[in-house]
């Protein structure tokens, strides 16, 4: 509570005020933080009484014309929950009204690849190359992206590694305050343990133990928006095409890329899907078993072969609907 404010428009003392409720309530609120400090920066040349009024809302919501439907629904709906936050401790403002949401877009099919791409891609990713600005970005993104695909991680685990959260001896990361405030152990393949063994011999032989892991050029944490351009330039060396931001491939497709496979090796290997779903479910950090359940439905359109040999295996479980975890 008594934390310094990061906000600095005439907002500023409801905006630190409403993030700590929230936090305080058990929410990261993450995601929210960056849009509220966008939108005080935006409020800062604006306005001088902290009044939430309808021509603030609205011009901050229809700010940026490139915003996805999705995008500017989570905002109006931050915007909702900042409003009634104000009302209830006697500030003036003005609640977005529900009916003037915009429409839901086509929910984004995830793109899988193909064994072929994915070994494509992974070997185009040690093509990568240092340069002036950034002369380690060929040891650093490799190992980034090979962690992605071969251990389903979020980019956000990926990204916020540590040294302490990496057991070179044993092979394993521990993933703390992931999705949902949960933790989880992820072992490596020995073929990715010797990587990041080597890795670490090279890129942090004077680092400490709360440095990230996969630091940038800059001792950073790397950015999703810089990985997700690099992602484009490799898939466009691969002669895979990026069909656009609501269509893919995206980033996060190589998790779930690497769940599809490891269902179809599970099937191929005789497995009993009923008892693999939990494994894979604790694996990927999953709160409930619906959202691994998804990768089902997906494993089913892609290779209808290998369910047609498990028949009556996967009965009652493969979805219809989708989620996203």
């Amino acid at each position: 509570m008594g934390s310094k404010s990061c906000f600095s428009s005439c907002f500023a003392p409801v905006l630190q005020a409403f993030l700590e409720e929230k936090r305080a309530l058990g929410y990261k609120y993450e995601t929210e933080m960056r849009i509220l400090s966008h939108f005080d920066r935006h409020c800062s040349c604006r306005c001088s009484t902290p009044v939430l009024c309808q021509e603030l809302v609205q011009g901050y919501v229809s700010l940026d014309r490139n915003r996805s439907a999705h995008t500017r629904q989570n905002i109006i709906c931050l915007m909702r929950q900042l409003a009634f936050y104000l009302i209830r401790h006697g500030y003036p403002a003005w609640v977005f009204p529900k009916e003037w949401f915009p429409h839901k877009e086509q929910v984004y099919k995830p793109y899988i690849f193909t064994r072929r791409e994915i070994s494509l891609f992974l070997e185009r990713t040690e093509m990568i190359s240092p340069n002036r600005r950034f002369p380690r970005r060929h040891r650093t993104l490799p190992l980034l992206y090979r962690t992605l695909y071969c251990c389903g991680l979020r980019v956000s685990e990926a990204t916020g590694l540590t040294l302490r959260n990496v057991d070179l001896k044993n092979g394993i990361l521990l993933i703390q305050d992931a999705k949902d405030f949960r933790d989880r152990i992820v072992p490596l393949s020995d073929d990715l343990s010797e990587r990041y063994r080597e890795y670490c011999r090279l890129a942090h032989l004077f680092s400490s133990s709360g440095d990230y892991f996969f630091s940038s050029d800059y001792g950073k944490r790397y950015s999703t928006a810089s990985l997700e351009k690099n992602f484009r330039e490799i898939l466009w060396g691969c002669g895979i095409s990026y069909r656009g931001r609501e269509k893919g491939p995206r980033l996060h497709d190589l998790r779930h890329t690497f769940s599809v496979h490891c269902l179809q090796n599970a099937m191929k290997a005789g497995r009993d899907i009923q008892e693999f779903l939990p494994v894979l479910s604790a694996y990927l950090g999953h709160r409930t078993l619906s959202g691994t359940q998804r990768y089902l439905h997906l494993t089913a359109e892609l290779y209808p072969d290998i369910l047609e040999q498990m028949e009556g295996w996967g009965k009652g479980i493969i979805p219809g609907g989708s989620s996203h975890e």
